[in-house]
């Protein structure tokens, strides 16, 4: 038996601008993603067999072909079929899901890159394009560092951003399905994100300026409190706030770490799930 470990880390979508729909049933974005210090905790470990197990405590967790992880297991030996092996999955899960969060596409990257170091098969580039095959954030966490996202999330260019940066992140008592968010999407009627968003290298101003999601109102029955979260996080000091991905957690950027502690330390009484995070 080979065995190895790692923990897989959350994002925040710092922009997502839709900019126009496609003929494969996805929608094209621009998006800017940073990981950030939230993590689920996977060990793997391999030996002679063909069978997939995953083991999580975590609720509402399926561990069968409806799982990230399982997907990435089977497209990973999919095209090396000679190296197959029993594979274990341990998952601790912290990141909260349906929360927009990146979890799964996360967890799925992490253990492409665990099977890959237990059992070289892949180049990077080859490693990358399985993943694009489990969903559109997975290429973005076979990265390192924050990217640019485009097409529909899988095109990513590494870009810089300026720090720190903390984040009081919110999770309110709900999820937010990523299909049914896009399959609410009404036909788009405004222009673009601007120019000044499409960057190699992002100061903190930018990113306050370009704080933008188009998902926040798509499912309306959820937009006010969406809202209310983001209007409190301000009150309680944040420079700028959105949502993140399709939702449901929202986060307040802060400049100052003592600032976000404060901010935590009073939202706190107002919600029962609520992280202060930090860029990695």
């Amino acid at each position: 038996m080979v065995h190895a470990s790692s923990s897989a880390p959350a994002k925040l979508n710092l922009f997502l601008y839709v900019t126009g729909t496609r003929d494969d049933g996805y929608h094209d974005i621009l998006t800017l993603m940073q990981k950030v210090s939230l993590f689920d905790r996977i060990d793997i470990s391999l030996e002679p067999g063909d069978a997939i197990r995953i083991r999580t405590s975590a609720r509402g967790i399926p561990v069968d072909e409806r799982n990230t992880i399982y997907r990435a297991i089977q497209l990973f030996f999919g095209n090396v079929p000679a190296k197959r092996k029993q594979v274990t999955v341990d998952l601790e899960k912290n990141i909260p899901v349906e929360a927009g969060m990146g979890g799964a596409s996360s967890d799925a990257a992490c253990v492409l890159k665990l099977l890959n170091k237990l059992t070289p098969s892949y180049s990077e580039s080859e490693l990358t394009g399985i993943a694009a095959r489990i969903g559109s954030d997975v290429p973005f966490f076979m990265m390192d560092g924050s990217g640019l996202a485009r097409g529909r999330g899988d095109i990513v260019g590494k870009v810089g951003i300026e720090g720190p940066l903390s984040y009081i992140v919110v999770k309110p008592g709900f999820g937010i399905s990523t299909r049914r968010a896009y399959s609410l999407l009404k036909p788009l009627t405004k222009p673009g994100p601007p120019s000044m968003c499409d960057l190699a290298f992002y100061t903190k101003d930018a990113i306050i300026r370009c704080l933008q999601n188009d998902l926040e109102t798509v499912t309306e029955e959820h937009a006010s409190e969406i809202h209310a979260i983001k209007e409190k996080l301000i009150q309680y000091g944040a420079k700028a706030a959105a949502m993140t991905g399709s939702g449901s957690c929202v986060f307040g950027i802060f400049f100052e770490e003592q600032e976000a502690q404060k901010a935590l330390n009073k939202i706190s009484k107002d919600y029962t799930t609520v992280y202060k995070l930090h860029g990695i």
